[in-house]
């Protein structure tokens, strides 16, 4: 009797640890999964609402250093770095917008780890020691997708399509014979200047400090025409070039913030691929053999989830479903690793 006690009181010594997993998860039912649940979604959604509020501070500066990467397409195409403001609140719908991603982003560890805590619950005393690394893997997987798209995919998916709206060409603005006779004729500009007379002016890199009254310039950086006025300083844009394309790329600001949205969230999910394809693997889900063998439908989804966690163009679809492939074949070779480090434990006295 004694011998049956001691047995039971230690299941370390007696009880296989499969079972004493078992025994674990079993201990946990249906409604109290359901409970784990619903507190972890409110302590992720009062982490995310809490860093989005602490954004809201900083929303100006955040949507600024969003813009960057069109504003500096912009200039380098010749056009002016600039966004444009369509409604009343468009420009604080874009905050706001702006500020939920900022607060997305910074809680995104928070968030894993509640996702984590309420999974671990479930797992055996094998798995969890893998489920360790999640948090900070998966936040660091996801930071590394918004960066991937701020500094390589907007300037690429930006530069192509701000060139091919200035490919169009300006149409013969010349009227026919038959439109001559519905239109009046133009009547010749009166020249301010004598003929024969260049106008010259200035050029500087920076605006002067204290223009007079009646300066003109030209600001070759933002390439801007000056005249100091004695109420302020007048500007007007110039164009690159002897003739101004018919199509300018000059974006609202709800849609440009909008399509940076897409794209960060896009990829920052994305590249949480890695971590699913390796705990598939580890937790015998889907073996590592069967992922080898279908590469080919690993390949079709990829340029799936391309094609539905981007907008709708091609630049960027392959842009996401290219790397989203590269981090499956990362997953697969850990899990790999990890399966040829476990065989010889498990062989292992």
């Amino acid at each position: 009797m004694t011998t049956d006690t001691s047995v039971r009181s230690s299941p370390a010594a007696g009880l296989p640890d499969a079972l004493e997993d078992i025994d674990n998860v079993a201990r946990m039912s249906f409604g109290d999964h359901l409970d784990e649940l619903r507190r972890a979604l409110i302590r992720a959604i009062v982490g995310i609402a809490i860093a989005a509020g602490a954004c809201l501070l900083f929303g100006k500066e955040i949507l600024a250093l969003v813009c960057i990467p069109l504003w500096r397409v912009q200039h380098a195409n010749g056009l002016p770095p600039q966004l444009q403001v369509l409604s009343p609140t468009a420009a604080f719908t874009a905050y706001l917008k702006i500020a939920m991603l900022a607060g997305l982003i910074v809680s995104m560890p928070w968030v894993l780890y509640q996702a984590w805590s309420f999974a671990v619950s479930g797992l055996y005393s094998h798995e969890r020691r893998f489920a360790k690394l999640f948090v900070p893997t998966a936040s660091a997987l996801f930071a590394i997708g918004v960066l991937f798209v701020y500094y390589i995919v907007l300037p690429i998916v930006l530069q192509f399509f701000i060139s091919f709206n200035k490919s169009f060409e300006t149409a013969d603005l010349a009227p026919t014979a038959f439109q001559r006779l519905l239109l009046s004729e133009p009547q010749e500009p009166q020249a301010s200047v004598p003929s024969g007379a260049a106008l010259t002016l200035p050029l500087f890199i920076r605006d002067p400090e204290h223009p007079e009254n009646g300066a003109t310039w030209v600001n070759e950086t933002t390439r801007t025409l000056m005249v100091k006025t004695p109420t302020g300083i007048l500007s007007a844009p110039l164009d690159v070039g002897p003739v101004r394309s018919p199509m300018q790329s000059q974006f609202a600001i709800d849609y440009y913030v909008s399509f940076v949205l897409m794209l960060a969230l896009g990829f920052g999910i994305a590249f949480e691929t890695p971590i699913a394809v390796f705990f598939l693997a580890r937790t015998g889900i889907v073996p590592v053999g069967m992922m080898q063998r279908a590469r080919r439908y690993v390949v079709l989804a990829c340029i799936l989830l391309g094609a539905i966690l981007t907008p709708p163009d091609v630049i960027s679809q392959m842009l996401l479903a290219v790397p989203m492939y590269a981090l499956f074949e990362i997953g697969l070779l850990a899990a790999r690793l990890a399966d040829r480090h476990a065989a010889p434990n498990a062989a292992g006295p």
